[in-house]
């Protein structure tokens, strides 16, 4: 029996991965369908609470009222973003775009993709989180020329580390919180211990992201840089974990990196092959100046972390203020002020913004229908009256053992993957993880390190997150093509942070902070 109901367990999971990536369907169609046998197995075969009919349908009907909501919150975001890429293409500023970026970068491609796509959604994570890095990165790196498919996977894959602390340190400190409050550990150890496990998954994506952008050929002449941008990075991202704190490790992460990568290709030429060189287009006069071109993005950068720092700096209660309705409200708001002023900057006429608003409007609602049943399909595995999610972690975790603190890294990854973020991973299983840590006799500090940075990068391969990206790029449907290249570089870090994990709490550090 135990087996039947793991299996019974994580077949939602596999209904959604088998639907999108064997059968090739888009998320709009399995969504819906996998949310039908979610709520049948919720009904018969789950329903351990013992519930009546008429309960389960008013427990059930909350969930489905939740996700919507959720749902809409998520694409009032994509809006924004997708909007700012449309005004951009409307009014041509997007080839201005793309020749400010490509002097800065020195003109090379591939420093472009690391600079976009990794360095950018570290700063953005610190600034805001909440999905803002992906949906505004992937829709950059499409302005910048790059297949909107690879687009949204190297910024999945951007995102894929800062997750540990998200904005202003909340999934470290929030979802720590159990062992804080325990007395088993503090915000600045878990911190400083998941910051040495990133370091080293920061060191190999720059890598990761040329060959899935450029394949085995794109590493031509690269190669240090790759480097040196892998380094730089882990190691601002382990200086300011371990030695500043969790409030400010990824956006000033972000930052150092973008600063540092702009004086390496200033005084470091890079011998750039002629078809990885970006070509400026000499019959295309240009139209606005670099501010006016790239303002949106330029509003962003300043209004996110303003807002999100400011706010509860000087407004007293000023964060519970922005959380009012959400934490993704105050971004979703920000962002859609950015649009704005980025449009009236262009000096866009209302009528032709109006024209983007509907043009925008008919790509993105369909996303509401594959983000609602995507939510309420998590929320209905997380709810206590189905125990779905903790069955699977519970089983994983019995299995385990000796290697318990690699189960840890694959269970935060899971939780993620179900609830879309990294912060709800950590909530769902932080207590857990102490227990077993209690009883395994090992050190509770680094088993939660693996679950924190398991669920970061667990929003890599996460449906909801996905489905999002796709949507600011108008490739709503295509999203088994963005899973198929995630899914590689998913496992790759994950066997990374699983050995680490291991090393960490068996051999490395295991009284760290006892």
């Amino acid at each position: 029996m135990g087996f039947i109901n793991f299996v019974l367990a994580i077949s939602p999971i596999a209904f959604v991965l088998v639907g999108i990536l064997a059968f090739k369907k888009p998320a709009m169609k399995v969504a819906p369908l996998a949310l039908v046998w979610t709520m049948l197995l919720a009904f018969t075969y789950f329903n351990i609470s013992g519930l009546t009919f008429q309960e389960n349908v008013v427990v059930l009907d909350g969930l489905l009222w939740k996700g919507i909501k959720e749902g809409l919150k998520i694409v009032a975001m994509v809006f924004g973003a997708f909007v700012i890429l449309n005004t951009l293409k409307r009014t041509g500023a997007i080839e201005d775009v793309k020749n400010t970026v490509a002097r800065v970068s020195g003109q090379d491609r591939r420093v472009q993709l690391i600079v976009v796509g990794m360095m950018v959604p570290i700063f953005l994570e610190g600034a805001a989180g909440a999905g803002a890095p992906a949906a505004i990165a992937a829709p950059f790196l499409v302005a910048l020329g790059f297949d909107p498919i690879t687009a949204i996977a190297v910024a999945l894959l951007g995102d894929a580390t800062p997750c540990s602390w998200g904005g202003a340190g909340l999934t470290t400190i929030n979802g720590g919180a159990a062992l804080v409050e325990a007395g088993i550990s503090t915000n600045a150890l878990n911190s400083a211990m998941v910051g040495r496990i990133h370091m080293f998954g920061v060191l190999i994506i720059p890598f990761l992201m040329v060959a899935l952008a450029f394949g085995r050929k794109g590493f031509r002449s690269i190669v240090p840089y790759l480097f040196y941008s892998g380094i730089t990075s882990g190691t601002i991202m382990f200086l300011i974990s371990n030695f500043v704190g969790p409030e400010i490790t990824s956006m000033g992460t972000g930052l150092l990196s973008i600063l540092l990568s702009v004086v390496y290709v200033k005084f470091v030429p890079i011998k750039t092959p002629e078809e990885y060189r970006y070509q400026f287009h000499k019959d295309v006069r240009q139209q606005y100046s670099a501010f006016r071109a790239m303002s949106p993005y330029i509003y962003m950068l300043i209004m996110l972390p303003a807002v999100r720092y400011l706010v509860p700096m000087f407004v007293e209660n000023g964060f519970a203020l922005l959380c009012t309705f959400g934490y993704i409200v105050w971004v979703d708001v920000v962002i859609f002020i950015c649009a704005i002023l980025g449009a009236l900057t262009l000096r866009v006429k209302k009528d032709e913004l109006f024209e983007v608003f509907r043009m925008t409007a008919r790509n993105v609602m369909p996303v509401l229908i594959t983000m609602g049943s995507l939510l309420v399909l998590a929320y209905i595995m997380q709810a206590e009256s189905t125990g779905m999610m903790s069955l699977i972690a519970g089983d994983i975790a019995a299995l385990a053992g000796t290697f318990y603190p690699a189960a840890a890294v694959l269970i935060g990854s899971l939780g993620s993957f179900i609830t879309g973020t990294g912060l709800g991973s950590n909530i769902m299983f932080a207590g857990m993880h102490t227990e077993a840590a209690a009883t395994l006799g090992m050190n509770p500090i680094t088993v939660f390190a693996g679950q924190n940075a398991g669920a970061s990068l667990g929003n890599l391969i996460c449906p909801n997150n996905t489905v999002a990206a796709c949507a600011t790029v108008g490739e709503v449907g295509n999203e088994n093509k963005v899973m198929r290249k995630t899914l590689v570089a998913f496992a790759v870090i994950l066997v990374e942070y699983m050995v680490l994990a291991m090393l960490y709490t068996l051999v490395l550090f295991p009284n760290f902070g006892m």
